[in-house]
């Protein structure tokens, strides 16, 4: 695996010992790779990786440091995730809507399995951005391939059999490891990775993030469907605590 190391990069922080590298973040982004790097570079902030779309990484970050990249985050009851986790951004210029190509999530799936090797990461805890982030990101969306990967024991996917549960919903996302402030946004990020079929495209690239609080109030419905699903998906987690 060749990586490129990007020189001089000044926008990380000294790890806590304390915490260790519990999670793999995974994002995406939807410019050239020069003009992300600079975006960054000015908000001083920025992933471990960079993947293209030919599979060429690049590592900003060293592992051993903080890098600035999941943001205000939450995931099963631990928050600022910056602290415990390596992100990996991968382009994409439909943000997530439009298919990963086989180059880059090769080199995805070579990387991931590499970092979660050597820092004993679980697949239940390798996440997409909006996963932790549930009410400002909608990364690395619908076309992320989560039961593809889930097969390479990055991530997890249900099996389609029948569960039964009397559980309410808040309480089945929270177990599945969704902070539920937002009861809504925290259903339809998990919609978004276990039901992508149920999300409405975002023709508006560069305000997908703005709009998403309008896209939550409209697409973020419980039905039989959902319900079915969500149970399903907790089962699996509840295992793999």
């Amino acid at each position: 695996m060749k990586i490129e190391q990007y020189k001089d990069w000044k926008h990380f922080a000294d790890r806590d010992p304390k915490r260790g590298i519990k999670y793999l973040v995974v994002h995406c982004f939807a410019l050239e790779v020069p003009e992300m790097i600079k975006v960054c570079n000015e908000l001083g902030v920025g992933p471990h990786y960079i993947i293209d779309h030919a599979g060429k990484i690049i590592q900003l970050v060293s592992e051993d440091k903080v890098a600035w990249h999941a943001g205000k985050s939450h995931w099963r009851g631990e928050d600022s995730l910056n602290g415990s986790s390596i992100g990996i951004e991968l382009q994409n210029m439909s943000l997530g809507q439009t298919e990963y190509p086989k180059a880059q999530m090769d080199a995805f799936v070579t990387l991931a399995k590499d970092i979660m090797k050597r820092h004993h990461i679980k697949p239940e805890n390798v996440v997409g951005h909006s996963d932790v982030a549930v009410v400002r990101k909608v990364d690395p969306n619908t076309a992320f391939p989560w039961q593809e990967m889930a097969g390479e024991k990055i991530g997890l996917w249900p099996i389609k059999t029948p569960v039964v549960s009397h559980k309410r919903s808040r309480t089945l996302l929270r177990e599945i490891g969704y902070d539920v402030q937002d009861i809504d946004a925290a259903l339809y990020a998990f919609m978004r990775r276990f039901m992508p079929e149920r999300v409405a495209p975002e023709t508006d690239i560069s305000h997908a993030e703005e709009n998403l609080p309008s896209a939550v109030q409209k697409h973020a419905k419980m039905d039989k469907q959902v319900r079915q699903r969500l149970v399903q998906v907790a089962a699996l987690y509840a295992k793999n605590r």
